[in-house]
Parts: C-alpha cells; structure tokens; sequence
C-alpha cells in the first residue's frame, strides 16, 4: 500500500470521525468518500492495529492508553476533577511511557499527549464512562456509575 503523508489538522479530523477500536484511518477515508470495502480487504484491515501516518522517527503513546489512567486519577478523586488535575496526574502516571513525539506540541498550541488523553475522555463520554459536559461544569471530568464499575474492574 503507498504511504499518504497529512498534516496534524488532518491527522486530528481523523481522529473526530473515526469510531473508537474500529477505525483506521482509510476506513474513516472510504466511509467519508462513499467507497464500500470489499470484505475481504476490510478483514485484512481489521488486522492491522497500528498505523503509521507520517509521524516522524518516534512512536505516539496509542489514545487507548490513556483510559485506564484516567480512570485511575479519577477514582482516587471521588469520582471527579478538573481536567488540568487529572492531566498532572495523568502525566505523571505515564511518565515512563510517554515519548518525546508526544510531548512535542501541535501547530494548535496545545501538547500532543494531551489531545490524545482527551480525545479518550471523549470515546469514555461516548461508551458512558463519564458524565456528558452538560452535566458538569466546564473543564471537570466525572465518572458514572459505569465509569466507577470500570475503573474498579481496571485496578484489579
């Protein structure tokens, strides 16, 4: 397959269409453009679990590792904190696995291991992990009882 080089912007649009532990980012494109996947291809696809989208030489912290620290600061919070709280604490729970890639900053300003534990802050809003923003006050990050039953699940 030939390599498709894209910028972060596209890179983080990707990201925002593409369905948590499904997607690649040519199954998003081929969803986006209309374009069926013969199902032989989309099994082949399903295979492959880490792609690799003109990132540099160093590898990114994958968005699914974020989950269970995130679940982990919360819980040792009640059940909630600020997101600047949770991403100190976070940073520092992962300070071994965090590379030099992802704390290299985006063209937005913003770190890239952040985006990353937020953009899985927001695939745990959707699996109902966490509260919807309409239930808590702009920049906390509180479990459901569901979230609770994951992060105890996640600890064991």
């Amino acid at each position: 397959m030939p390599t498709v080089r894209i910028d972060d912007e596209v890179y983080e649009w990707l990201q925002r269409m593409a369905r948590p532990f499904e997607d690649t980012p040519n199954t998003v494109l081929r969803r986006v453009a209309g374009l069926d996947s013969p199902p032989e291809k989309e099994a082949k696809m399903t295979e492959v679990r880490q792609v690799r989208v003109a990132k540099g030489t160093e590898d990114k912290t994958p968005q699914h590792a974020y989950r269970k620290p995130i679940l982990t600061v919360l819980s040792s919070l009640g059940g909630k904190g600020s997101r600047m709280q949770v991403l100190k604490e976070v940073e520092r729970l992962m300070a071994d696995q965090l590379t030099a890639y992802d704390k290299s900053d985006l063209s937005s300003g913003s770190i890239r291991w952040q985006k990353s534990a937020e953009w899985e802050v927001r695939a745990m809003r959707e699996k109902g992990y966490l509260k919807p923003v309409s239930e808590t006050h702009s920049g906390v990050w509180a479990l459901t009882p569901k979230g609770n039953a994951e992060a105890e699940a996640s600890t064991t």
